[in-house]
């Protein structure tokens, strides 16, 4: 029902016996399947456990030869398996919807065709037959279903058609005419040790002999999604009654069919009789369109004067729909709550702008449960297919030994990237530790960029190599001038993303590498940088104000103080040059041409200065 979006007819007649089938068949034309998106946001989310980093299908390294080539275990699972491609694809599909709505359903592993050629490999397939279509089933011993496909007879009549399973044989029986009588139209001696077919499973809620009742591992959405259900029903009816505005008017516009009765005369001679007026439908009067203009005439002597406006609209009280629709959102928030994934569910109106709370130990305990029980459905779905295909070349024991082995997933990648944000976005308000933050970034950033794995590989990466990750760029310079880092981390984080991208490009398998051996490469490059560095001679332009010191100006007195000053002699302006270059910088070798070159500015400047003292000089 809430998985196919079908009319919960059963619901709405307990919740509303002595309701009229004219109301039923209301609510049956405006039903709308509240609960089946959320039915779907649950069944992709699972779907998700494929994509988990630590999901694996692997194959024996064993050769197999005596197989022809391209008919092999892994080519016909993983590549070959009719309509669905691989028999992975049919699990995270097919299987995974049923096993969700059905955990007592039956599969059934046979070929649904005998090739005429001997040569030719079998191809079975897993067929799921659901609990309505179970006649009778004991475990390791027969099965009685109903085929749904059905069968045709005669001139292209619709016939019934069934399947019996017994430990020896599969024989599917159609009906032949409409008598009832049916024909054997499908038989095939499987030669298995076992029956091949068996239950999904789930919680196991019963047990009696060899038979197990088995629950839904989400059946616990049920109650709070039929109560849903049941509430948007009425919640839709009380729209159209609380909701829609209704507008009435008082009119003096007679009917013109009845002149004002409601009646009207149908039928000729004897046969006539006064029926209701269809055009004012018993009213009498007729109410002015919505584009006409309303006429009103003047009250007569004997009458009350009509109202002013003499119209207007039903004033109604729309706090109940407010209600049932927040009760109703409650119920699904509730009920994706019972197996922890409230995360999928809109945010409630009293939690908006907070980030919903998620138990990540109950959820991963959860998936993994299902993980483990599709793993077990794959697993017995190989071993008949490898049963059915190679028993004639292989014994049972290395029939098994080619199985592959399926790895139970522990690291589930299944909430979204706005919880991820959510949780940050906390975090750096909470001012967690860098340390958290960047095991928080370093698992968004696989979130965001699971699509492109070397992107993901890469932002990982950059977010592990960088020792200050995490920390805010004033915070940075903050500790470096109380000396709290030392320079070469400073160096590393301030150019960790250049500093990858160029290990990623001139190291091959750089990712690859162990931590201790990428971040060996980080720092080399880091400290060569530092190595590299020269602090050129600036023009006095930009040499920051203060750091340059007064140049050491020596004039050179008269040698006789007494004598008379000789007005033809200029005093001499001694300039070390080593003096203006601000205190703490270092010029080193390395570039001694851009030096040189600055020296040369400098030198025009001081000879710049000295025409100028020339000309004051003489004048």
């Amino acid at each position: 029902m809430h998985s196919d979006g079908l009319f919960p007819e059963t619901l709405i007649n307990e919740r509303r016996p002595n309701e009229s089938m004219e109301v039923l068949d209301y609510r049956k034309k405006i039903f709308v399947p509240k609960t089946k998106p959320y039915f779907s946001k649950i069944e992709n989310t699972l779907q998700k456990i494929r994509r988990s980093s630590d999901w694996s299908i692997k194959y024996p390294p064993e050769a197999f030869d005596k197989i022809v080539e391209g008919e092999k275990m892994n080519d016909y699972a993983e590549s070959n398996y009719p309509v669905f491609q691989s028999l992975t694809n049919w699990a995270f599909s097919l299987l995974l919807r049923n096993y969700l709505i059905d955990a007592n359903a039956l599969i059934l592993v046979a070929p649904m065709e005998i090739p005429q050629d001997e040569n030719k490999y079998l191809e079975p397939v897993a067929t799921i037959f659901n609990s309505c279509d179970v006649i009778d089933f004991a475990a390791e011993d027969y099965a009685v279903l109903v085929n749904r496909v059905g069968c045709i007879y005669g001139d292209n009549k619709l016939g019934k058609s069934f399947y019996v399973v017994t430990t020896v044989a599969i024989t599917r029986y159609d009906q032949i005419n409409g008598r009832g009588e049916y024909g054997e139209a499908y038989y095939y001696e499987h030669g298995l040790p076992e029956l091949p077919i068996f239950k999904l499973g789930g919680i196991v809620i019963d047990v009696y002999g060899n038979h197990s009742l088995y629950e839904s591992r989400i059946s616990g959405v049920l109650p709070e999604f039929n109560e849903a259900l049941r509430e948007y029903s009425d919640l839709q009816a009380a729209k159209v009654l609380h909701l829609y505005p209704e507008r009435w008017e008082y009119t003096q516009n007679e009917c013109v069919n009845c002149k004002g009765t409601g009646k009207r005369m149908d039928g000729i001679g004897d046969n006539a009789c006064q029926v209701t007026c269809t055009t004012c439908a018993g009213a009498g009067y007729v109410a002015t369109g919505p584009y006409s203009k309303m006429l009103i005439r003047p009250a007569s002597a004997d009458q009350l004067q009509l109202p002013t406006p003499p119209a207007g609209f039903v004033e109604k009280d729309v706090e109940i729909i407010k209600v049932q629709e927040q009760s109703v959102n409650d119920h699904i928030y509730h009920a994706l709550a019972s197996i922890n994934f409230e995360f999928i569910a809109t945010t409630p109106l009293n939690q908006s702008g907070t980030a919903k709370e998620v138990d990540k130990d109950e959820l991963n305990s959860m998936v993994h449960s299902i993980a483990e029980d599709l793993v077990k459905i794959i697993d017995r779905v190989y071993y008949f297919i490898a049963i059915y295909r190679y028993s004639v070349q292989y014994t049972p024991d290395e029939i098994y030994d080619m199985l592959p082995m399926i790895a139970v997933p522990e690291k589930f990648d299944i909430l979204s990237t706005s919880y991820y944000d959510e949780q940050m976005t906390s975090a750096i308000k909470n001012k967690l530790n860098p340390a958290i933050l960047n095991a928080m970034e370093v698992a968004y950033a696989t979130k965001a960029f699971n699509n492109d794995l070397d992107i993901a590989h890469y932002v990982g990466l950059v977010l592990k190599l960088d020792p200050l990750a995490g920390i805010s760029e004033d915070d940075k310079m903050s500790r470096l001038s109380n000396q709290g880092i030392t320079q070469l981390d400073y160096v590393v984080s301030s150019n960790i993303n250049k500093f990858v991208a160029t290990a990623v490009d001139e190291n091959k398998g750089f990712i690859d590498l162990d931590i201790i051996e990428q971040k060996e490469i980080i720092y080399t490059m880091a400290q060569q940088q530092i190595d590299s560095q020269v602090v050129d001679v600036m023009p006095l332009d930009e040499v920051p104000q203060g750091a340059i010191k007064k140049p050491d100006v020596k004039p050179i007195e008269p040698a006789a103080p007494a004598a008379p000053v000789n007005k033809g002699a200029k005093p001499v302006i001694d300039i070390n040059l080593e003096s203006i270059i601000p205190a703490g910088m270092i010029v080193k070798n390395k570039d001694r041409v851009a030096i040189m070159r600055e020296k040369e500015a400098l030198q025009r400047e001081i000879d710049s200065l000295m025409q100028l003292t020339d000309s004051i000089w003489t004048t």
